[in-house]
Formats: structure tokens, C-alpha cells, sequence
């Protein structure tokens, strides 16, 4: 065989392979990334990249939609169904997996940008803001958002790794389709919960409660975060943002497990919550109220159920109150607030000290609502 058919031969080989690792990557579709470029809601999960599909469907169907709630993964916990309650607002839920704040920020640009959207509704929380957790591509800000090369993003994902192709072929780490409203479907852990609360909540909520409240004791006055200034600074402007373009805002600090609270409760962090009531006024959920120590609430250490969410929801319409759940905090009140809180956490610190444990709520208890 002459050189030439040798190049050719090899060319060609070399051609193959790229297409089979292609039409591998495109039918196994591992990240998610081509089962979401058309914004349609198919096979669409949790471990899907859901910032491609979100900015996708934001701008293919946005105009189906007057408000949209922005956030991490404990925003994806309230229903569009919910939140229609608090105006007659037709929304749809963009939370991401891990985001931040500067996430957060392009994302509302994105939708002022490309809907005629009436509300922002910005759901926070202290473990997916002051650091950053992102553990992997699918949780890389995609081109569409950061006005990068789409095509080039295309084309690398076609020809990714097809190792992860293969492996998710043995074994799949998809897990049940997002709802339709963009929220997250959490029917999985509602049939295991109700299998036997007790030993669900023991294995999947408070399993690590005693580490948890030994580094919570360590390091709640020690503890550093240096993406607060940066924090601050994209809140600041998704105010002005939704100012300038005439769309209401309401921010929501979203119910926290005392199981996560090891990862940011701090003074540090209550001076962040001090700071953000100057930029916007903002509903708070996260004092150790009683629906907050009940672990039932949460089906994981750091989630809540739609129950709690939309208890969240009653309560900023004024349709129901549970004692010390929820806070419209604002300059004039917030340190007052703080005080308050400070005191509740100094209690609970010092029952741990002294008990080595803390109370928690029980399944029977008014303050599960989810039973």
C-alpha cells in the first residue's frame, strides 16, 4: 500500500472515530448539555446541565411567563402553583444547581434582557453564596449566558471524554425529570420518606448532627469568607437592575437545617445579613425557629420539602404565621434581628456544650409540616 493510502486510510479511521465518539456523546448525552440546547423540558434532571437548559427555555418561552424565581438548589423547592398565590403571576422556577450570586446576576440580566418579565423573585442562601461549590462542568456558567462561543461550546461537548458516555451507560447518575415549571421533583424522596420517617430522617438528615454542631461551635466566630464584598456587589445590582427596568423584587433567605449551618453560620455571615439590608429588604427564614430544628421538614441535610416552601410563601402573604418563622428585615430592624438571632444561636450552642446534644423537633410535633 502507497504512502497516500496509508494517509487516507488513517484519515479515515481517524474520522470514524471522532464520529462514533460523537454519535456516542449526542445519544448518551451524559451532561445533559444536547437534551437541553432546545429548552424543551424531555429528560431534563438534577445532574443534567440545567444552566443550559434554563437559559435556553428562558429565551425560546419567556414571554409564557410574567415572573421567575432566581436561585440555587433550595430554590428549586417552590412550585410555580405556590407562587402564582402571592400576585396571580404566572412564574417559572430557574434555580441551578450550586450557583452564586454573580450567577444570579447574569441570569436576571438574561430575563430582563430577553422577556417582558413583571417579578424577580431571588431566593438565597448562605452555604451556596459565600463560596464556591461547584463540582464540575455541569455547573460551569454556559456560553449562552456569558455571550461566548455556542458553537465552539457545541462542538467541544461532541467530542468530550467518551469515557463519561460510557460509564454513565453502566451506570446512570440521572435521576427523576424536573417539573415542567422548572422546579424540582422530589416524589423519589417523598416515597422513601414515607416508607419510615424515623430511619429517613436519621440517615439522610441529622446522621452527622454531632460533627456538625462540633465545627458550627469551632468556627462561628473564626470563620472567613472573602466573596462576601463580591456578594454584596451583584445583589446591589440585581436591585438596580429590576429598578431600572421597572420589575418588582423580593428576596427571600431560605429555610436552613441546623445540619448545614456548620458550613456558614458565623459573624461574619450575620454581618453580611447586616449589609444586605442596606442594598434591599429581604424576607429571612433562616433563624433557628422551630420548623428549622425539626428535621422533618427537610429531606436532606440542607433541603426542604414544598411543604415548608410554601409555608414560606403563606407566610409573606400574611394567609398563615408560625411562631418566630420568617422576618421582614430591613435597615431599620436588622440589628435588633441579628441581636435576636446571635442570642437564639448562643442558647443553642450552650445546650450542646452542656447536654452534648440539642433538641430537635419531632414527627408528631405542630412544627412538622410535612406529614
Amino acid at each position: 500500500m502507497t504512502s497516500k493510502k496509508w494517509t487516507i486510510s488513517f484519515v479515515v479511521i481517524i474520522l470514524i472515530l471522532l464520529l462514533g465518539i460523537a454519535i456516542l456523546n449526542v445519544v448518551v448525552d451524559p451532561y445533559g448539555y444536547f437534551d437541553g440546547i432546545d429548552g424543551k423540558n424531555k429528560n431534563i434532571h438534577d445532574n443534567s446541565y440545567i444552566r443550559v437548559f434554563k437559559a435556553n427555555h428562558i429565551k425560546r418561552y419567556g414571554n409564557n411567563y410574567d415572573a421567575y424565581l432566581i436561585g440555587g438548589s433550595k430554590g428549586g423547592c417552590y412550585t410555580s402553583e405556590m407562587l402564582k398565590k402571592l400576585e396571580g403571576y404566572n412564574y417559572y422556577n430557574t434555580f441551578i444547581t450550586c450557583g452564586n450570586y454573580e450567577e444570579y446576576y447574569i441570569f436576571a440580566k438574561y430575563i430582563i434582557d430577553n422577556t417582558d418579565a413583571k417579578k424577580i423573585v431571588l431566593n438565597l442562601s448562605g452555604f451556596e453564596g459565600l463560596f464556591d461549590v461547584r463540582t464540575g462542568l455541569k455547573q460551569e456558567t454556559p456560553a449562552i449566558l456569558t455571550d461566548e462561543n455556542e458553537i465552539g461550546e457545541f462542538i467541544s461537548f461532541l467530542f468530550k471524554n467518551p469515557s463519561t458516555s460510557i460509564n454513565e451507560i453502566i451506570k446512570s447518575t440521572a435521576t427523576d425529570r424536573q417539573l415542567d415549571d422548572g422546579s424540582r421533583n422530589l416524589a423519589r424522596y417523598y416515597e422513601k420518606r414515607s416508607e419510615n420517617p424515623e430511619k429517613y430522617v436519621q440517615e439522610k438528615v441529622i446522621y452527622d448532627l454531632n460533627k456538625d454542631m462540633d465545627l458550627l461551635t469551632e468556627k462561628i466566630s473564626t470563620r472567613n469568607f472573602s466573596s462576601i464584598p463580591n456578594d454584596l456587589k451583584y445583589v446591589r445590582q440585581i436591585v438596580n437592575l429590576c429598578k431600572e427596568n421597572d420589575v418588582e423584587l423580593l428576596v427571600i433567605n431560605s429555610p436552613t437545617p441546623l445540619t448545614s449551618r456548620q458550613d456558614y453560620e458565623c459573624e461574619v455571615y450575620w454581618n453580611f445579613l447586616a449589609q444586605l439590608a442596606q442594598i434591599t429588604d429581604f424576607w429571612d427564614f433562616t433563624s433557628l425557629n422551630d420548623i428549622n430544628l425539626n428535621p422533618y421538614n427537610f429531606y436532606d441535610d440542607a433541603h426542604a420539602f414544598y411543604e415548608v416552601n410554601d409555608f414560606v410563601i403563606d407566610t409573606i402573604m400574611g394567609t398563615k404565621s408560625y411562631e418566630g418563622f420568617g422576618k421582614y428585615v430591613t435597615k431599620d430592624n436588622v440589628y435588633e434581628y441579628l441581636q435576636e438571632r446571635k442570642t437564639e444561636m448562643a442558647e443553642l450552642l450552650d445546650e450542646y456544650k452542656t447536654t452534648g446534644t440539642v433538641r430537635l423537633g419531632g414527627y408528631k410535633d405542630s412544627s412538622n409540616l410535612v406529614k
